[in-house]
């Protein structure tokens, strides 16, 4: 009766796996970004640092051979460092470094990712620059696709940030100088306040009457009779 339930269960286990279509096996692991925070200002470098873990422990393959894995961002001038770290029992890790890009968008193929029997982490850094567009920006994300470039349902992950609007900036008031013509030009110049000086003389001016009236008549008279006297004699 024993060897009858063991044989029906591997039958259902087998008839389990061939019905699930073959699923990747990776998840996002660790997220880090800095500065850190949900809304950023634009003009700010940002390095973002995550990892995936891909295992085959569950699916029987870390990765579907047929499909790809992208990494898209919305940040100005990105550069991606993506490596990939294989732990071993008692050894050091095996690291690779498996691209190195810049752009908006970095793709890896199905035959970089997928291995059975295995276990790695592939960690990636980005950084750019925040761009000068308010709203919701995406700092990384990740979609695995098909071989038909479909987006596979349920592996969609996406890290995002807001752009606050710029400070709106003061408004200069001009000042209003009239056009006027040169005859319309009025030009006001006060008069210098004169003060008229008086003189005060400092010497008394004496004035002497001239000879009385009577002593010129007696003059004239004396000199008449003399001028008789002298021809009488004559």
């Amino acid at each position: 009766m024993s060897s009858q339930w063991w044989i029906r269960g591997a039958l259902l286990l087998l008839l389990v796996f061939i019905m699930v279509p073959c699923v990747s096996g990776w998840t996002m692991s660790s997220w880090s970004q800095s500065p850190s925070g949900t809304e950023l200002l634009p003009g700010t470098t940002v390095t973002a640092d995550y990892s995936l873990h891909f295992d085959s422990w569950m699916t029987g393959s870390t990765f579907n051979n047929d499909n790809s894995l992208t990494m898209f961002t919305d940040l100005k001038d990105p550069r991606w460092t993506v490596t990939r770290v294989e732990p071993m029992d008692d050894q050091p890790s095996v690291v690779e470094q498996i691209a190195v890009r810049q752009g908006a968008q970095v793709r890896l193929d199905g035959w970089t990712l997928s291995y059975s029997r295995k276990r790695f982490d592939v960690t990636v850094r980005l950084t750019g620059t925040v761009p000068e567009q308010p709203g919701t920006i995406t700092v990384v994300k990740l979609q695995e696709l098909d071989e038909s470039a479909n987006p596979v349902s349920g592996t969609l992950i996406k890290k995002e940030v807001r752009v606050p609007l710029p400070d709106p900036e003061p408004v200069a008031v001009a000042q209003v100088t009239p056009d006027l013509t040169p005859a319309e030009i009025i030009v006001i110049t006060p008069e210098p306040t004169v003060v008229e000086s008086v003189t005060i003389p400092t010497t008394k001016v004496l004035y002497s009457q001239g000879p009385e009236p009577v002593l010129v008549a007696g003059v004239l008279a004396g000199f008449i009779c003399i001028a008789a006297v002298v021809r009488r004699r004559e």
